[in-house]
């Protein structure tokens, strides 16, 4: 080797001096590129997804049909939700790493139930999530095609849902800064359609609709308040996502939950603008019978040009998916940085700084849940169990008071935050288990069914061989990806902070 040339650990050779595309450091670590506007970004990004513009009538429909209390409902969800981004803020600026809730429950609760937590999202969510989005995106992108046509061939909905899979695989994998960047575009694109639905509504407001809103408070269905609230606190969901990548974002302590409450007010007018306006020319009716609110509004309110809507609704999906696959990344690489994956998803791209094993390692699930039609069921089987890890990540914070008073924590909520979040959630639990016991049932039995995988993969002390080949196999992977294992975490000593040892492993042993 000559010049500024080394080696690490994996025997794979880096120039000091090298340049990427992420960052002027020269040592490879996942480096601190996002600021307050980015987390921001993230936020809004994941959690304005296809919903409010395609079907908001859960809230309206428990409201019992009372524009009113629908909007006065909504204000509850975001309050709840509020409780919620904040209780995991005070986590992550404690524990201040990332892996969001994967690692709260590791740190607290040790890594079989880290690993079960970490299993769902990999084997069953995030790849679930890619294809639903992947076919939506589709759909709206080919609908003004095909207007001749009964539907859309599922041959091109899949190809075009595997083509964007693949390009947004790509960009998380070459740059930080451009997934960041392009999340933060389509963030702006997404609330400038919205904007376009809310000064329609406002200017057809002015000019005297309001028979829907005349009598706001009168019900024209049964109430079912308890449903409202959980339809609404999924609309909101995606809070925890920045969670997911503290390290990589800067003075996390600050930025965190400001870009949290910052985001999450935004997303609440927003959400109430988007509803009033719907009201200013649908019934309450047309709505709860409605699969895409914003379209049948549109075609009313814009005329030729309700298409854009659709755009709009793509670049919303787009946004959703990519911010989502950002975070959960993450994820993946703080666990193969704990021995709960193999070690080669917990290395970093020498020349972009990125965790590429990690962004790729759901991919090829993702292509076989193509095949199939109805892959939106594996996500309705999941709802109790992305539930129930939020009761339990929420019950940290009073178990950590207790165990550890004088724990230092930059960010230190009254307890009865945590607390009512914690009965909002384990009602909702009840609820889905009521509503939907099968499911239920089915969310339950995918997650334990990660158990035997935990002790196969992770526990079970491999003969040698065994060893060898998966070390053969991982040394053909990091050099197919040119990737090593991080000098040191990204978390920098002038965040006092103490630095995370290469390849250590504080729980279980590699995979």
């Amino acid at each position: 080797m000559t010049g500024k040339e080394k080696k690490n650990a994996n025997g794979v050779s880096a120039k000091d001096g090298g340049s990427h595309d992420d960052g002027g450091s020269d040592k490879v670590v996942l480096e601190r590129t996002l600021g307050l506007k980015e987390c921001i970004g993230m936020v809004m990004g994941i959690i304005i997804g296809t919903g409010i513009f395609i079907s908001p009538k859960g809230v309206l429909a428990g409201a019992g049909g009372s524009p009113g209390l629908a909007l006065i409902l909504w204000v509850i969800c975001a309050v709840i939700s509020l409780f919620g981004a904040l209780c995991y803020t005070e986590l992550s600026t404690t524990f201040r790493k990332s892996g969001g809730e994967f690692t709260f429950i590791l740190e607290a609760f040790g890594p079989l139930l880290a690993f079960l937590r970490m299993w769902t999202y990999l084997f069953i969510i995030l790849p679930a999530v890619a294809i639903v989005q992947g076919n939506t995106i589709a759909n709206y992108l080919t609908a003004p095609f095909f207007s001749d046509c009964e539907e859309v061939p599922i041959h091109a909905i899949r190809l075009i849902g595997i083509a964007v899979i693949l390009a947004l695989g790509f960009i998380n994998s070459v740059s930080v800064k451009l997934t960041t960047r392009l999340v933060n575009i389509l963030t702006v694109a997404k609330v400038v359609g919205l904007v376009v639905l809310i000064i329609s509504g406002l200017i057809y407001l002015g000019r005297g609709h309001t028979e829907y809103l005349e009598n706001a408070f009168q019900t024209s269905m049964s109430m079912n308040i308890p449903l409202a609230i959980f339809s609404g606190i999924f609309a909101f969901d995606g809070w925890e996502s920045v969670n997911t990548v503290v390290e990589e974002i800067k003075r996390p302590e600050r930025n965190v939950p400001l870009g949290i409450s910052i985001s999450l007010t935004a997303i609440t007018v927003i959400y109430l603008m988007a509803n009033l306006a719907y009201f200013t020319l649908l019934s309450p009716a047309q709505i709860l019978a409605s699969n895409a609110v914003a379209a049948d509004f549109s075609v009313i309110a814009l005329g030729s040009w309700s298409w854009t809507i659709w755009v709009f609704v793509s670049l919303s999906a787009i946004g959703n998916l990519l911010g989502n696959w950002f975070g959960l990344s993450r994820l993946f690489f703080v666990a193969a940085r704990e021995g709960l994956l193999p070690n080669i998803v917990g290395m970093i791209n020498v020349k972009h700084r990125t965790p590429i094993p990690a962004v790729v390692i759901m991919l090829p699930l993702a292509m076989i849940y193509v095949l199939f039609d109805d892959v939106i069921a594996l996500i309705n089987y999941m709802l109790f169990v992305i539930v129930a890890f939020m009761a339990i990540t929420a019950c940290i914070i009073p178990y950590y008071r207790w165990k550890h008073p004088d724990m230092e924590r930059p960010l230190k909520l009254p307890l009865f935050v945590p607390i009512t979040f914690i009965l909002v959630i384990i009602f909702l639990m009840g609820l889905s288990a009521y509503t939907d016991p099968i499911s239920a049932c089915i969310g339950t039995a995918l997650t334990l069914a990660g158990i035997p995988v935990y002790f196969l993969c992770v526990k079970w002390n491999k003969p040698v061989w065994i060893k060898e080949r998966i070390v053969a196999v991982e040394l053909s992977l990091q050099k197919f990806f040119f990737v090593v294992s991080p000098e040191k975490s990204t978390v920098s000593e002038d965040d006092g902070v103490e630095e995370a040892k290469d390849g250590g492993v504080q729980n279980g042993e590699k995979m």
